[in-house]
């Protein structure tokens, strides 16, 4: 499950600026998809129950016994670690009367899992330990049929320091439906980081609004103008089979703000959130970034570094590469972490969804942080329900993405609206919603 400084180097490719991106088409998204009824119950059928989704993570299962739960769309699932050390899922219901046997949101250790209702009790490879009265049952008093009886399985798999799983069996491997993702990730050890914050959100929005705020960077402009004094709004873009991926270059400025000298308040914030002292820099605003990676390469061979920094090149030491795993989770991706954004669909709701935050480091050697998973059903402030103090050039920019999904649901559900009219830095919007609309093609 964990990896070694020695293991296999791997190279991540910057994306090449000249190269043409494919043409998808200028027509018009229908705004319909993201409030109808039908088309949620035909992303069910077709899509999530057949892509392989982002579960828990696997420092959350670390002994015999240990458990969560996890929800997608109406179901609900439990992932727990058995007493040979394999981590299984099962549908979270017990087989007897359909009781849900753990509540959605939990986590613990058990040496079984007991229903709530009748008692019947579960091994932690689910297979069924007992029933009350069994003598009662007809269909039993010749013996337990546990092939009937047990849990329902589901199958999983491991990558990043993540359970996968998937609800239809055939298909692709985890390995294929990620593809080149794998490689490219691999110097940054998502194995080895650890959780720093896990907050889960109810939003007023449709998962794909979502999706789609996160996944370009033309909104800075417009929504974080703050951003404009510390990045680039321009953003790298690649397409990689069903997900894709942006760079952008952080410590820098973008227009109205690039050729001036001053270095604003909000770089100088950008500078000291990554260790720098902004008052020794003498350099123009664009070129921070430069300073960054110096500083970076200055301390990467300290003992106490567990951040990958010699595994990167000089851009990733400072720019964020922004990766969308199709269909439900995005990370913005850095040698020292990531914050993930996972997007789950409603139970029953088209117009609203569950957003996990999922923020990882690689904590210095021998630290480690205790980091609680709390559901939040109102409005938050992001600066006030952190585990840990984060600088507020994070927590201004999450509080405005969050801010603004339910807004832009309630446009998206205008009459007045005629449907998404998307631009170049928009492409991976348009080619997320065509591989969607090619999963519901199917039968």
């Amino acid at each position: 499950m964990t990896s070694t400084r020695n293991e296999k180097k791997y190279f991540t490719p910057p994306i090449d600026p000249d190269v043409a991106l494919p043409s998808l088409g200028n027509e018009r998204i229908s705004a319909g998809r993201f409030s109808s009824s039908e088309f949620m119950a035909r992303e069910w059928t077709h899509l999530w129950r057949k892509v392989w989704n982002l579960g828990p993570r696997i420092e959350e299962l670390r002994q015999a016994g240990d458990f969560v739960t996890h929800t997608l769309g109406k179901e609900s699932f439990i992932f727990i670690r058995g007493t040979d050390e394999k981590i299984r899922g099962f549908y979270n219901v017990c087989q007897h009367r359909g009781n849900q046997l753990v509540p959605d949101r939990h986590c613990g250790s058990e040496k079984f899992l007991q229903c709530p209702f009748h008692a019947w009790t579960y091994n932690l490879d689910g297979s069924v330990k007992g029933i009350p009265g069994a003598e009662g049952f007809p269909l039993l008093r010749d013996g337990i049929p546990k092939s009937e009886m047990g849990l329902e399985p589901i199958e999983v798999d491991f990558w990043g320091g993540f359970v996968w799983f998937r609800l239809d069996e055939g298909g692709e491997s985890l390995a294929d439906f990620l593809g080149e993702l794998t490689q490219q990730l691999a110097p940054y050890r998502l194995q080895d980081m650890r959780l720093l914050e896990y907050k889960t959100f109810l939003w007023d929005s449709n998962w794909k609004v979502a999706c789609d705020a996160f996944n370009e960077s033309y909104h800075f402009r417009g929504l974080h103008p703050q951003m404009l004094k510390w990045a680039d709004e321009n953003a790298r873009i690649e397409l990689m089979g069903d997900h894709s991926r942006m760079i952008n270059r952080y410590g820098t400025t973008s227009s109205p703000y690039t050729g001036t000298t001053e270095i604003y308040p909000e770089l100088k914030e950008w500078m000291v959130y990554n260790g720098m002292d902004p008052e020794a820099y003498q350099g123009a605003p664009e070129d921070v970034w430069k300073t960054k990676a110096d500083f970076v390469r200055s301390i990467q061979d300290t003992e106490s570094i567990t951040a990958p920094y010699a595994n990167m090149t000089d851009d990733q030491l400072t720019d964020v590469y922004h990766y969308f795993i199709f269909p439900g989770f995005a990370m913005n991706v850095f040698p020292e972490g990531i914050n993930g954004f996972r997007y789950r669909p409603h139970e029953s709701d088209p117009q609203k969804m569950y957003y996990d935050l999922i923020m990882l480091v690689h904590y210095p050697a021998g630290e480690e942080l205790a980091c609680e998973h709390a559901f939040f059903e109102e409005k938050v402030q992001y600066d006030k329900i952190a585990d840990t103090p984060m600088s507020y050039i994070v927590t201004d920019v999450l509080q405005q993405d969050a801010d603004n999904v339910s807004i832009n649901q309630r446009g998206l559900n205008s009459d007045g609206f005629r449907g998404l009219y998307l631009g170049e830095q928009e492409l991976r919007l348009r080619h997320f919603h065509k591989c969607v609309d090619r999963y519901l093609a199917t039968d």
